[in-house]
């Protein structure tokens, strides 16, 4: 079959203001006694702070906790200049507050209970004031993170006194850069009479991060602080050990360099051993980010990482003795020989160094990040600072983050041999969760499905040697969504080896130690053996990163906005995943595969029965725009299957501080049956004089499998329209609106980049693309 370039998607004339809809009713309150009850609530709150101890002659920080009903725009209280330090997901607003900032609020909560002023019906800043329900300081068991809860910590009693720790102490960033070297002094004094030590300090986007080493009096004297937002272990990647059988390939041929022009894949991880004979010829470049460091992969990650993203299917390349290399590799070592993140440095500091060099360094507009922390499995609210990190650096640099979803390495404790029955149920559960930081919404991240049933020749004679899944089903060691808001996490899925119950041994045993069961990759000690076997999502990343760079070769000025739409718009779920008696069901199976396996022909080229249509854009925040999809008469009267497939990326601002996490967010809908006209007047914004707009028929809006209210959660949202009737009725021009609105994000954001993708595929129809274009023929 023929391949052709996508064809330009057409946006129709026009930007107007789309409809912008209320926040909701507020609270009944009755002010004089409300506004009383939280003037009483602030003067017992000042009085408790003033009560806090100043450190090294600095008073502390008045830092407000002030639990809402309701919605509150930060707008209403930057008008009282309180700077809005956090949003929890428990309906609180975290506060910074001067002494005229605190005056201002005073003032207005007096003037609420106040008469009300002449032809007005609601107390004066009812908005405000009638949407408080409580005010108060934090305390110190509020500061305790989620890692720390999951070792027992959670209470400041549960340091022992001569115990040490290494933590990460984030700080509320302040408005300015003096306060928050005030914050970061206040910390260091507090901890050094009990024998605390500052390591380094991270002030990057929007984080303040201090890590330190203490004892338990040191802890807890940090914990009083009103400055410290959350106290928690820092991040530590889930490199798997060292495999006990692998694939040993005695004599095969390296191929050829790649083109000087060729797409550089940056592999952020434990370092890339390019002593392999197969992967000398990819190098482009190295870095440490510790000088003490070699450019080595010691641990024996990064080189099984790397492989993969230069070559893709390594068993496949073997067959066909096929080792050209494509693309290039630049490693960024961020951890040290034992595999562990160092502990002077905080995990935003070092992905940002490190993606920054290789992207300024090499050219990488791809990195591959196969790292994850086992404790921080993602339990609702807020993501960890080092998923906000990845997200801020992808929409800076306009980069494509590939992250691993996590892998759980618990199984043989948590199920036995009862693992085959609970089999895939408990990859729905909150153990299995995905990890930070695949909670990231504008990277892509990738879960696991298994290559085979991870059965070899060996076991024939052993009954105890039982296969957990089949080849295409999610890999039993995958992890799962919702991710941040609800959305769907991972993104995407890909080979990444298996796990089988191995009874002689009484455990889950994975590609680690039974070659069977995992995938090919080469092993970083090439003079011992040239390939090893692996799984883990660590190890399906990769593959997606392979794919993307064929993607970047097809289309070099994309953005990544483009480059995630395009991928998650080739992609489908295999049919396995939900074929199981007793597997799962449509929905579950978007939360543990994402959109699905990609293909990377599809999501380069079109063909004669599947056209895709693009468009890279931007729309200024609370507007809307209309997109024109041509409908030839085939593919509405041609027997058999015919389906529309729209996919949307964008990358929003983020702040890991807001429960609402994402600044912007956007939506789109594929509509039929209607005109350009009709389509503008549902979402442009009417003046009162115009009245109401005129009602848009719900059959003209097309039902997708991901409906809206699941997939808008999310900032790569997939949605496809099938039907196998014939579809004329609804005429030869569809159109999908794309909106976006402003929650939080800061006044000098002014628009929103995106990129928009639809497909048109039937089953019966072989001429469809030359219908809709002469075509350029790219090959055959």
């Amino acid at each position: 079959m023929a391949i052709y370039e996508h064809l330009p998607l057409k946006r129709l004339e026009g930007v107007l203001a789309r409809r912008m809809h209320g926040f909701g009713v507020l609270p009944q309150r009755e002010a004089k006694q409300h506004g009383a009850r939280i003037q009483k609530e602030i003067e017992e709150t000042i009085a408790s702070f003033t009560s806090l101890p100043a450190i090294d002659g600095i008073d502390p920080s008045l830092i407000l906790k002030i639990s809402i009903k309701g919605n509150i725009d930060e707008d209403e209280w930057r008008r009282v200049n309180l700077t809005v330090l956090s949003v929890d997901g428990d309906n609180s607003v975290v506060l910074f507050a001067n002494d005229k900032s605190l005056q201002d609020f005073r003032n207005k909560v007096e003037a609420y209970q106040g008469e009300l002023p002449l032809g007005q019906k609601s107390p004066q800043f009812a908005s405000l004031i009638a949407s408080i329900e409580a005010v108060s300081l934090l305390n110190a068991s509020d500061r305790i993170g989620p890692a720390l809860r999951a070792d027992g910590i959670n209470e400041p009693t549960d340091f022992a006194a001569t115990d040490n720790y290494v933590l990460d102490f984030e700080l509320h960033r302040p408005p300015t850069q003096d306060e928050s070297e005030i914050f970061v002094h206040r910390l260091k004094q507090a901890i050094l009479p009990a024998g605390g030590t500052l390591l380094s300090v991270y002030s990057g986007y929007h984080l303040l991060i201090a890590r330190a080493e203490c004892n338990g009096n040191a802890v807890r004297a940090a914990l009083e602080l009103p400055e410290v937002a959350i106290a928690d272990l820092p991040p530590q990647p889930d490199l798997a050990g060292e495999d006990l059988g692998t694939l040993d390939i005695s004599q095969i041929q390296a191929g050829s360099s790649p083109a000087a022009d060729a797409v550089v894949i940056g592999i952020i991880d434990s370092g890339i051993n390019f002593g392999h004979p197969l992967l000398a010829n990819t190098e482009a470049g190295s870095i440490a980010l510790d000088p003490a460091w070699s450019l080595s992969d010691i641990a024996g990650h990064g080189t099984s990482v790397a492989s993969i993203a230069a070559y893709g299917d390594i068993a496949a390349r073997v067959a066909a003795q096929d080792f050209d290399a494509e693309f290039w590799i630049a490693s960024g070592r961020v951890v040290n020989d034992e595999g562990r993140f160092p502990k002077e440095r905080s995990v935003p500091s070092l992905m940002e160094e490190a993606i920054g060099k290789l992207h300024t360094e090499y050219g990488c507009r791809i990195f591959n990040i196969s790292l994850g922390d086992s404790k921080k499995v993602y339990r609702g609210g807020k993501p960890d600072a080092w998923a906000a990190a990845l997200d801020a650096i992808a929409r800076d640099l306009d980069v494509l983050l590939i992250v691993s979803a996590g892998n759980r390495n618990d199984l043989t404790n948590s199920f036995h041999d009862g693992i085959i029955a609970a089999y895939p149920q408990y990859l729905l559960t909150g153990a299995s969760r995905i990890l930070d930081p695949a909670t990231a919404a504008n990277v892509l991240s990738v879960g696991a499905v298994a290559h085979s049933n991870g059965i070899e020749s060996d076991d024939e004679e052993l009954a105890g040697v039982r296969p957990i899944c089949g080849a295409n089903e999610p890999a039993p060691f995958t992890r799962s969504g919702p991710g941040v808001r609800g959305m769907i996490k991972p993104d995407l899925v890909d080979i990444g080896g298996n796990a089988v119950w191995d009874g002689p041994t009484r455990a889950v045993v994975n590609g680690d130690r039974k070659g069977a069961a995992g995938i090919w990759t080469m092993h970083h000690k090439p003079i011992e053996k040239l390939f090893r076997s692996r799984s883990g999502t660590s190890f399906s990343a990769p593959n997606i990163a392979y794919k993307a760079a064929l993607l970047l070769s097809s289309f070099p000025t994309a953005s990544a906005n483009l480059l995630r739409s395009l991928l998650a718009l080739s992609a489908t779920i295999p049919p396995a995943v939900t074929a199981r008696i007793g597997g799962l069901k449509q929905k579950d199976a978007w939360m543990a595969c994402g959109m699905g396996i990609s293909n990377a022909e599809h999501a380069a080229s079109s063909d004669d029965g599947r056209v895709v249509f693009f468009a890279e854009d931007e729309l200024p925040l609370d507007h809307f725009a209309v997109f024109e999809v041509p409908i030839p008469d085939e593919f509405q009267t041609a027997k058999g299957s015919r389906e529309i497939k729209v996919s949307l990326a964008f990358d929003p601002p983020v702040r890991h501080t807001r429960a609402d996490y994402l600044g912007v967010t956007m939506g789109w809908r594929l509509l039929r049956g209607t005109n350009e006209g009709d389509v503008f007047n549902q979402f442009r914004k009417w003046t009162k004089e115009e009245g109401k707009p005129p009602k848009f028929p719900q059959k003209f809006i097309c039902a997708t499998d991901i409906g809206s209210d699941l997939r808008e959660y999310g900032t790569l949202q997939v949605g496809t329209h099938s039907r196998k009737t014939n579809i004329s009725a609804y005429g030869g021009k569809y159109f999908v609106a794309v909106w976006c609105s402003r929650r939080w994000a800061p006044n000098d954001i002014a628009s929103q980049k995106f990129a928009l993708c639809v497909q048109l595929r039937h089953e019966n129809v072989t001429t469809l693309y030359q219908t809709l274009k002469q075509p350029i023929k790219l090959q055959t």
